[in-house]
């Protein structure tokens, strides 16, 4: 009975402390996707700038030029980028845990209540009640925090994996039309 009464009232705060901590690492890993999105979608993008000055008027003269990214410089960023996505699928992973703590704290209030000879019906209810607010509490954070993963996090490996495919073809295309300069 003394695990069953250890796991029922201290579930919840259990619950809260791991739906905080998890939230915590799911925004973090979000920052550094964002990050790799952003320095992947610019190395797509690079610009070259070119300043000369003329030998008549002294005028200082830009010009902008495109700079293809090689494939090397794209794998590195799209390693540290599949890096930070395997820490996000398992960050990921955990928030199915909490429904499951929270079932426990139920299932575990629900034996030591039940153990008992008490025969007070009201004492029963306010027992189911306090044994159901593990359920709630990890229902809560599942549902926030899936919601937060799928919007964020998620949007953006998609985006990242979409620039980083449409690259692969290019590349892929030419070395197909041998258009490859070494």
């Amino acid at each position: 009975m003394g695990a069953y009464r250890l796991i029922s009232d201290y579930m919840v705060p259990v619950i809260v402390v791991l739906g905080i901590v998890l939230t915590v690492l799911l925004i973090g890993n979000y920052v550094s996707i964002k990050s790799h999105y952003e320095q992947i979608e610019s190395i797509m993008n690079l610009k070259k700038r070119k300043s000369l000055i003329d030998k008549e008027t002294h005028e200082i003269i830009e010009s902008v030029e495109d700079t293809k990214a090689t494939p090397e410089d794209v794998r590195e960023y799209e390693k540290a980028f599949s890096r930070t996505c395997s820490w996000h699928e398992a960050f990921s992973q955990l928030i199915s845990l909490f429904p499951l703590f929270g079932i426990l704290g139920t299932v575990a209030g629900l034996i030591m209540k039940l153990q008992g000879s008490q025969t007070d019906i009201n004492l029963l209810y306010n027992s189911l009640y306090l044994a159901l607010q593990s359920t709630f509490v990890g229902l809560i954070f599942a549902i926030a925090l899936k919601f937060f993963d799928t919007v964020f996090p998620a949007r953006v490996i998609s985006e990242t994996e979409i620039i980083l495919n449409d690259y692969d073809k290019m590349v892929n295309n030419a070395a197909i039309y041998e258009k490859i300069s070494e």
